[in-house]
C-alpha cells in the first residue's frame, strides 16, 4: 500500500504531466451530440443511429480497441407498436373515455375493476424522509390513476427537488411500483399544474415509438384531467388534489367509491436492433485482473413524447445537452486521455443505448459480461456519468455505499488533490451512500458490481426541449472530468472494492432479464432459407412447443404480442416473457397460419 506522501507525489506527477482537459475537444463533442441533426438521439431512430456512428468513429480515431469483435454491442428493443382490436376504457355503466394505451403496456382486458386515485404513485423511505402514496391503500386487482411528475412541482422547498429523488418522476418507476403492489392497470394523467389551460387540454395520443423492451406485467394508458375530474366527488378536481399534495407534501390517496371500469388494450410489438458502443483500453500490469468501466448513456427522447416534461402532443427535438450529451462527452474525454498514456489497469469505455427506455443497454452489457470475463477479467467497479453539465452548487457522487471501501478511497483521492495545490479544479462534492435507480449504474449494482453515479442534478430543463448546448457549464464539466481521471489513476494498483449486498436497490433499476423462458423450438442457424420468422428443426420433448403440436419445419412468426422475424426476435421474446406466462404462439406450416395458447416454462441450464 502507498503511504499518504507517496500518493501525493504520484498525483502531483499526474497533475503536472498532463494538461487540463482540452475545452475544444469537449465542446466539439457536446455540440455534435446535442445538434438538431441528431434529432434527440432516441434509441431505434435515425438520430440514435447517427449518435452511435459518431461515437464509434471517435473510438476508432483514438485507436481504442473494440470490446469483443466489434465496438458495437448489439441488442434488441421494441421500435414500433401497432394497435389492433379493442383499445378502450369506459366506466362500467357509461360512455367510452378519452383514452389511449401507452406503447409499453401489456395487452389484455379487465372488467368491472375498482378505481383508485394514488397521487404520484411514489413509495419512498430513507433516512431523510418518508413519503408513500400507497400507505394504508390496498390496490391489488384495482385500476390506479396516477399524476405525472412529483410533489416538488409547485413547491420550491420540497425535498423532491433533491437530485437524489429524480427517479420518482419517471413513468417507468410509477408503473413498476404499481405493478409491484398488485395493481391491475395504471392510468396516467398529466399533472394539471403543468398545463397552461386545462379547458383546452389535448386528447391523449398513442406514441407508437415508445416501446423499449421492459415488461411491466400491467396494463397502462393515458387519460385526460377532465375525465378523471368527472369521477371525483363534487368540488374536487385533479388540480385541487395536486395543489394540496404540493402544499402539504403529504399523500392524499383514496378509492373512488361505487365506480367500476372496463379496460381493453391490444398491441403488437415490432422489434429492431440498436447497439451500445464499447471500447477497451488494455492496462500494462497483467497482475491487475479486474477492469474499471467508465459509462454514460448516449440516447435521449427524440421528439419528446410521454416521457417528456413538455406538452407530449407537440413534436419538438429534445437535444438532451445535459441528459446525456454531458456525461457522454466526459467519458469520451476520459477515453482520449487514457488512450494517450500507458495505464496500469485496463479500462472499458461504454456508451449505453436505450437508457431512457428502462436502462436496456447497460442491463444488456451486464447480463452478457460473463461471456467476456475470461478475456477481460472481472469488473472492479463502474463510474457512471449522467447529467453532469449544469452545475448548481455541488457535484453529487452517489453509490458510495455500494462498496465497503469507496468512502476511504474517495476521501484519500480528495485529500491528495487538495494537497497538490490544484484544489481549485475540484468542484464542491456531495458524497452519498445511496444511489437512485434511474441511471445505468443501477444495472451494475443490481448485479453485484460496485458503482458510483456522478450528476449535477435535475433542473427546470430536465426532459424538456430547452435542454440545449448553450446552457451547459463547460468549465464545471472539465472539473468533473478532472476528478474522474484522478479516480481512475488512483486505482492503478491492487486496491480492492468489495460489494456491499445491502446496497442493492429494489426499485426501478434496469435488470438483466436473463434467459429463463423455454419454448422448445430448436431453431435453424445460418443462412439458406429466405424466410421471415424462425424455422424449427427439432422440437424438444415435453416442451410447450411440443404440447402445442408444433412440428419440425414449422416457422415461428409470433410469440404473444411480439412479431418474430428473426432469431434475434425469438431470443428477445423469450427474455421478455417469464416462465409461467400463458401466451399465444403463432406459426406457419406450408403457408397455413396456426395459433395456439401455451404456457412457457423455465429454461433448464
Amino acid at each position: 500500500m502507498h503511504s499518504f506522501k507517496s500518493l501525493v507525489k504520484i498525483l502531483m506527477v499526474l497533475v503536472f504531466s498532463f494538461p487540463l482537459f482540452a475545452q475544444d475537444f469537449l465542446s466539439t463533442t457536446l455540440k455534435e451530440l446535442s445538434h438538431d441533426k441528431m434529432e434527440g438521439r432516441k434509441a431505434g431512430s435515425a438520430g440514435g443511429k447517427l449518435a452511435s456512428n459518431y461515437l464509434e468513429k471517435k473510438l476508432k480515431e483514438l485507436k481504442i480497441a473494440p470490446f469483443g469483435s466489434s465496438h458495437r454491442q448489439e441488442f434488441t428493443i421494441f421500435t414500433k407498436m401497432k394497435k389492433f382490436g379493442s383499445n378502450e376504457l369506459r366506466v362500467a355503466s357509461g360512455a367510452v373515455a378519452p383514452f389511449e394505451p401507452l406503447a409499453f403496456s401489456n395487452s389484455g382486458e379487465l372488467k368491472s375493476q375498482q378505481i383508485v386515485f394514488a397521487g404520484f404513485g411514489i413509495s419512498l423511505k430513507d433516512k431523510s424522509f418518508e413519503y408513500d402514496d400507497y400507505k394504508g391503500l390496498d390496490v391489488k386487482g384495482k385500476v390506479v390513476i396516477l399524476l405525472t411528475g412529483d410533489p416538488g412541482i409547485g413547491n420550491l422547498k420540497s425535498l423532491f427537488r433533491n437530485p437524489k429523488y429524480i427517479k420518482y418522476r419517471s413513468i417507468f418507476y410509477k408503473i413498476k411500483n404499481a405493478a409491484r403492489l398488485g395493481a391491475s392497470a395504471v392510468l396516467m394523467v398529466q399533472n394539471p399544474m403543468s398545463i397552461k389551460d386545462l379547458k383546452r387540454e389535448a386528447a391523449p395520443f398513442f406514441n407508437e415509438s415508445e416501446g423499449g423492451g421492459e415488461s411491466f406485467n400491467i396494463l397502462t394508458g393515458l387519460v385526460k384531467n377532465s375525465w378523471v375530474g368527472s369521477l371525483l366527488p363534487k368540488g374536487i378536481t385533479t388540480l385541487s388534489l395536486q395543489k394540496g399534495l404540493s402544499s402539504s407534501q403529504k399523500p392524499d390517496s383514496f378509492v373512488i367509491k361505487d365506480l367500476l371500469v372496463n379496460l381493453s388494450i391490444h398491441l403488437k410489438k415490432q422489434t429492431g436492433r440498436v447497439a451500445n458502443i464499447v471500447g477497451f483500453i488494455p492496462g500494462s500490469d497483467s497482475s491487475l485482473k479486474d477492469v474499471l468501466v467508465l459509462g454514460a448513456h448516449m440516447d435521449h427522447l427524440g421528439f419528446g413524447g410521454h416521457t417528456s416534461m413538455d406538452n407530449p402532443h407537440i413534436k419538438k427535438i429534445h437535444n438532451g445537452a445535459d441528459d446525456n450529451a454531458s456525461g457522454t462527452a466526459v467519458v469520451l474525454e476520459l477515453a482520449k486521455r487514457l488512450s494517450l498514456k500507458k495505464s496500469k489497469r485496463s479500462v472499458i469505455i461504454a456508451f449505453f443505448h436505450a437508457e431512457e427506455m428502462g436502462l436496456l443497454g447497460s442491463a444488456h452489457f451486464v447480463s452478457s459480461y460473463p461471456r467476456y470475463k475470461d478475456a477481460y477479467g472481472g469488473i472492479l467497479g463502474m463510474l457512471n456519468f449522467d447529467m453532469v453539465g449544469r452545475f448548481q452548487d455541488k457535484l453529487s457522487v452517489m453509490g458510495i455505499g455500494s462498496a465497503f471501501e469507496w468512502q476511504t478511497h474517495i476521501d484519500k483521492i480528495i485529500s491528495v488533490i487538495k494537497s497538490s495545490k490544484v484544489g481549485g479544479s475540484l468542484l464542491p462534492l456531495s458524497l452519498q451512500n445511496s444511489s437512485v435507480g434511474s441511471s445505468d449504474h443501477a444495472s451494475f449494482i443490481q448485479n453485484g458490481y460496485p458503482a458510483l453515479f456522478f450528476t449535477t442534478g435535475a433542473h427546470e430543463d430536465y426532459h424538456r426541449a430547452s435542454d440545449d448546448f448553450d446552457k451547459l457549464d463547460i468549465s464545471s464539466l472539465r472539473k468533473v472530468a478532472f476528478l474522474s481521471e484522478k479516480i481512475v489513476s488512483y486505482f492503478e494498483d491492487s486496491k480492492s472494492l468489495i460489494f456491499d449486498p445491502d446496497s442493492k436497490d429494489s426499485g426501478d433499476a434496469g435488470r438483466a432479464r436473463g434467459y429463463g423462458s423455454h419454448l422448445g423450438c430448436v431453431p435453424k442457424f445460418g443462412g439458406g432459407d429466405e424466410i421471415k420468422g424462425v424455422k424449427c428443426v427439432r422440437i424438444s420433448k415435453g416442451s410447450p412447443a411440443e404440447k402445442a403440436k408444433v412440428l419440425p419445419g414449422d416457422i415461428i412468426i409470433g410469440l404473444g404480442e411480439i412479431e418474430i422475424a428473426s432469431l434475434y426476435d425469438l431470443a428477445f421474446a423469450l427474455k421478455y416473457y417469464r416462465p409461467g406466462d400463458e401466451i399465444e404462439l403463432t406459426w406457419k406450416r406450408k403457408g397455413k397460419i396456426i395459433k395456439e395458447k401455451l404456457k412457457l416454462i423455465e429454461k433448464k441450464h
